[in-house]
């Protein structure tokens, strides 16, 4: 080895000590955590608006209150009120990519819960399905306002090292909204009087309330902040949020926020509207990954399941009761394998975790197609006990892999200046597919029963070869050099050297010399 390659490695090993110094500082304190599961709440907020149409199905006064028993035209009302949700859903998806980047994270996320109290109020109060359907259009508005803000609020409050961990408490947080509704559903069904339906629904505005009530107290996302030249507020924002006993001179969120101010000031001159990603091949990928991703996801039959499980498990020869049971242990076990999910998911390549997820669910839709097939309206109750058990085993498959990994993959691989742009196309296509599926089940499931479930089936399972041979992996990587990925070094403002050299002059010139590693240390690094 020639001296000049020596010199080189050895600096490159320096380079890796800096480096590892400064990731071992990258941790969560007590006070992140709490503003994380706070700013999730809008997230279980979200989920129960969203589910709380399972159980109101399956109420008799909901049916009887709407004349869904006698109506001729019941699947054509059931399946409306799904789908103005979801077209709602559509709208508020980029209304949020406008209003999160135009007045930030804070006001988008508070908008969104706001019309979950109005659009809560006013369905609880409905007298009959044309209202009741008018105001779950407003309902999808707002819980896609929120569900297109929260992942990016996230992501971006979060160290680059954990924050696959962190985002999946949006995730976790949404089944806690799903198993809520559950929970209420079947306990208000017990209630007497013909107006019991209304409870449930009524009680969508509890967690928009309190999240209201508190979201002043919330920091503001540090990128938002510096887009709008507020960097003292980015900059307490982040020591706050990033700092431990490890740390105490906040090396770790310095070199964060050096990053991400030159970030922002290299973003401010790139264009913002939808068009500009139309018109760069790079951004052209990572529309095509996004739709394509939200696209199979909802084209794995989850909503289905979840929505009309109703119709599913009564289709299944089981009793009211049973099937409100049924609902909640399937949600519960999604909260369940959640949680799990957040041990793991920094060990495992993002896209090698998305594929096995829509692998795994497409071929249990499958399984559960061929056993409906041969046991459907029977009475062979180990082959209903089969079908029960794939079902919840979907659900595993699908909390465990897919359901958080999607939204903060969307939001890593989108740079800064329309990551709120890239979150609202996802929703849209996340609210126009399930609109697609949603509309068209009840009619499906009644005429060709079975075979339906075999689109959920091939979409997954093709879909998952696409994303092992075309997708990247984002772990652990500061969402600022993400766009080299892509091939977007342009748009990289600071790369790991130079970024450990203008954070450490920073850090000097800050604090008079104070930081532990040394001026040459800094030299050695600058001659690679």
């Amino acid at each position: 080895m020639d001296t000049t390659q020596g010199e080189h490695l050895k600096a490159r090993e320096t380079e890796r000590s800096i480096d590892d110094q400064f990731n071992k500082n990258q941790h969560v304190n007590l006070y992140t955590v709490a503003v994380l599961f706070f700013v999730a709440l809008s997230s279980a907020a979200y989920g129960y608006a969203g589910s709380i149409i399972a159980t109101t199905l399956t109420q008799p006064s909901f049916t009887t209150h709407m004349k869904l028993e006698t109506a001729s035209n019941a699947e054509a009302i059931t399946g409306a009120m799904n789908a103005l949700y979801y077209t709602g859903g559509v709208f508020g998806s980029f209304f949020a990519g406008w209003s999160s980047r135009k007045f930030g994270r804070k006001f988008s996320t508070g908008f969104g819960n706001s019309l979950l109290v109005i659009s809560g109020a006013l369905m609880t109060a409905a007298v009959n399905p044309s209202m009741f359907i008018a105001f779950r259009f407003l309902s999808g508005f707002g819980s896609m306002v929120i569900i297109a803000t929260v992942p990016v609020w996230i992501a971006e409050l979060s160290p680059p090292r954990i924050r696959g961990l962190l985002g999946d408490i949006h995730a976790v947080m949404m089944m806690v909204g799903y198993t809520l509704a559950c929970y209420v559903g079947l306990g208000f069904y017990f209630v007497e009087g013909r107006n019991q339906w209304r409870g449930p629904i009524a009680l969508q505005m509890a967690l928009p309330v309190i999240i209201l009530a508190g979201l002043y107290w919330m920091p503001e996302s540090p990128r938002f902040l510096l887009s709008k030249d507020r960097s003292e507020e980015a900059r307490q924002i982040l020591l706050r949020m990033h700092s431990g006993s490890n740390d105490p001179d906040h090396e770790f969120a310095r070199r964060e926020f050096f990053q991400i101010k030159k970030q922002i000031r290299l973003d401010a001159q790139f264009e913002t509207s939808y068009w500009s990603i139309i018109k760069k091949s790079s951004m052209r990928k990572r529309l095509a990954m996004t739709v394509f991703l939200e696209f199979a996801l909802m084209s794995s039959g989850v909503l289905v399941i979840l929505n009309y499980g109703s119709i599913i498990w009564k289709s299944l020869g089981f009793d009211t009761v049973q099937i409100l049971n049924f609902q909640c242990g399937f949600q519960l076990t999604g909260f369940v394998f959640n949680v799990v999910a957040m041990a793991f998911v920094e060990r495992v390549r993002r896209h090698w975790l998305i594929a096995s997820g829509l692998f795994g669910c497409g071929t249990l839709v499958g399984i559960l197609a061929a056993l409906q097939r041969f046991y459907l309206g029977g009475t062979d109750n180990t082959g209903l006990g089969a079908c029960v058990a794939i079902i919840f085993l979907f659900q595993a498959t699908f909390s465990l892999t897919v359901d958080g990994a999607t939204y903060f993959y969307i939001a890593e691989i989108w740079p800064s200046h329309v990551r709120s742009q890239g979150l609202a196309i996802a929703m849209a296509t996340l609210s126009a597919t399930n609109l697609m599926w949603l509309q068209a089940t009840p009619s499906a499931m009644s005429k060709i029963s079975w075979r339906w479930y075999l689109i959920f089936c091939c979409i997954p399972v093709s879909a998952a070869v696409v994303v092992i041979l075309w997708f990247k992996d984002t772990r652990n990587k500061p969402l600022e050099e993400i766009a080299a990925i892509f091939g977007d070094e342009d748009m990289v403002a600071v790369y790991q050297r130079e970024l450990n050299i203008g954070a450490l002059r920073e850090r000097n010139d800050d604090d008079s010399g104070k930081t532990r590693l040394t001026e040459a240390m800094v030299e050695t690094v600058e001659e690679v």
